[in-house]
Order: C-alpha cells, then sequence, then structure tokens
C-alpha cells in the first residue's frame, strides 16, 4: 500500500471444514463475533492431502471469509478455539482490487 491509501487490507481467508453444517457453524460464528463480515460456503470439495503419513482423500465443506488484515489474528484465532480440525487450513488472501463500495463495506463491518 502507498502512503496515501491507508484503508485496512481486505483478506480471503479460506478455511476447510469436515463437512456442511461444521462450515455453517463457523461462518455463523465468525460474523456474529465481527471476525468477518462475510461468509460464504461450498458444501461439497474434494481435498486430497498428506497426513501422519499417508495420503487422505476426503469431502469436506469450503468455507472463504471476508476480513481485514487488522482482524485476521482475532479471526485466526477464534477459527483455531472453534474448528474440530487439530491443524485447520487457515490461508489468508490478500484482495488486489474489487468494486469500492464492497471493500468498504467489509472494512466497515469488521471495524
Amino acid at each position: 500500500m502507498n502512503s496515501e491509501h491507508t484503508e485496512a487490507e481486505v483478506l480471503v481467508v479460506m478455511v476447510t471444514a469436515p463437512n456442511q453444517q461444521e462450515a455453517d457453524r463457523l461462518a455463523e460464528q465468525m460474523v456474529q463475533e465481527r471476525h468477518a463480515a462475510c461468509a460464504t460456503t461450498v458444501a461439497r470439495v474434494q481435498s486430497v492431502y498428506w497426513w501422519e503419513g499417508k495420503v487422505v482423500k476426503e469431502q469436506e465443506a469450503l468455507l472463504f471469509l471476508k476480513t481485514t488484515e487488522d482482524k485476521f489474528p482475532s479471526l485466526q484465532e477464534a477459527i483455531l478455539k472453534a474448528h474440530p480440525y487439530k491443524v485447520p487450513e487457515i490461508l489468508a488472501l490478500p484482495v488486489k482490487d474489487g468494486l469500492p463500495q464492497y471493500l468498504e463495506w467489509v472494512r466497515k463491518e469488521t471495524s
């Protein structure tokens, strides 16, 4: 960000969950507690990954949380406390550009 642009950076945070019900629960909690302005869930994705020495293939749900860089530490902490996985996927991706009104709404709802 340049010195003229002091607005909080918007992030999209990806989190997988074991099923749609768990994704819905996490989504509602993160938005209700204002860690995120919005949560979008995808009911069924397939993940293939290494876990404890073997390749695992699982059906999961995917959660996209829209938040700001300033709110990310509290969001991550809340997910870690509420998530059933020992090591949940929590990936924060910066939003390079977007509809200015939407980005401002995300900032407003998480402040």
